[in-house]
């Protein structure tokens, strides 16, 4: 358990919101500390794989490119009934 002594501003805007999102200050504050360490995280994570990074870059123009060639070749290898989304199994009354 940690304590925390806000200002008192801090404190009355605190319990404002609280009551306001039908939370208690416990589960305000607890949320606020979380997503601060999550974003912390996120940074620290950002960081790293900016390190990391090669430089190499690929235009967003070639990626649709392949995107679009890729979507081509499955919808002409695809058997027509998957194609048109028709069932092999027929019903008959």
């Amino acid at each position: 358990m940690i304590t925390v002594k806000l200002p008192g501003k801090a404190e009355k805007l605190l319990a404002v919101m609280a009551k306001a999102s039908g939370r208690t200050t416990d589960q305000v504050v607890t949320e606020a500390v979380l997503e601060a360490i999550e974003d912390w995280q996120d940074a620290k994570i950002a960081d790293e794989r900016l390190k990391e990074d090669d430089g190499v870059r690929i235009p967003l123009e070639e990626v649709m490119r392949k995107l679009e060639l890729r979507e081509a070749e499955e919808r002409h290898t695809k058997p027509a009934a998957e194609r048109t989304g028709a069932s092999s199994s027929r019903h008959v009354p």
